[in-house]
C-alpha cells in the first residue's frame, strides 16, 4: 500500500511539471562596452551566420525595453517553437522559410516567470550608463557559451581606441 501510495505521489508530481518551461540557469554576466540595441543585432547577425547547424538555425525573438534600456534576445530551437510546421522548416527542403534577421518589438518590461516556448538561451543587455551594458545569459551550455563569444566579439569590434 505504502509503494503504491509512493508510485501514485511520483507520477502526479512527474505530470505536474510537463508543459511547464522551467528558467533555465545562469552562465555568464559581466559588464561589457557598447549600446544594448547595437550589440543586441551585432549577435544575432554574427549567430545567424555561424557555420554550426545547431547555432544557425536557431530562431530569434528581440525585444526592447526602452522604459529599462535594455533589448533581451530569446533564441528557440526549432523544436520549440509552437508554430513551427513541416511546410515552413528549414529542415524541409520543400519549405518556404524567412531567414531574414528578425526585427527588434517595443514593449514594457514585466519582470516574472517565463511562460513561452522552451528556449536555448536568453540574452539580457541592459545600459548601466552612456558606453557600457550589463549582460546577463542564461540557458543551454552549448548555446550559451557561443552567444557570449558572439557578443564579446561584438563589444571588442565596438570599442573605441583609447
Amino acid at each position: 500500500m505504502k509503494k503504491s501510495v509512493m508510485i501514485i505521489a511520483m507520477l502526479l508530481t512527474g505530470c505536474a511539471s510537463i508543459g511547464s518551461v522551467k528558467d533555465k540557469p545562469q552562465l555568464y554576466d559581466g559588464k561589457l562596452q557598447g549600446n544594448h540595441a547595437s550589440l543586441a543585432r551585432c549577435v544575432v547577425d554574427r549567430l545567424q551566420a555561424d557555420s554550426r547547424w545547431v547555432i544557425s538555425s536557431l530562431q530569434y525573438n528581440m525585444w526592447e525595453y526602452p522604459d529599462i534600456a535594455a533589448s533581451e534576445i530569446y533564441a528557440y530551437a526549432l523544436h520549440a517553437l509552437p508554430e513551427m510546421y513541416a511546410r515552413v522548416s528549414p529542415l524541409n527542403p520543400d519549405g518556404v522559410f524567412d531567414y531574414s534577421a528578425p526585427q527588434p518589438v517595443s514593449r514594457a518590461y514585466a519582470p516574472g516567470a517565463y511562460t513561452g516556448p522552451e528556449y536555448s538561451f536568453t540574452l539580457l543587455l541592459k545600459r548601466t550608463d552612456n558606453t557600457t551594458v550589463l549582460a546577463t545569459l542564461k540557458g543551454n551550455k552549448y548555446e550559451g557559451r557561443i552567444a557570449w563569444e558572439s557578443l564579446q566579439a561584438c563589444a571588442f569590434a565596438t570599442k573605441k581606441p583609447e
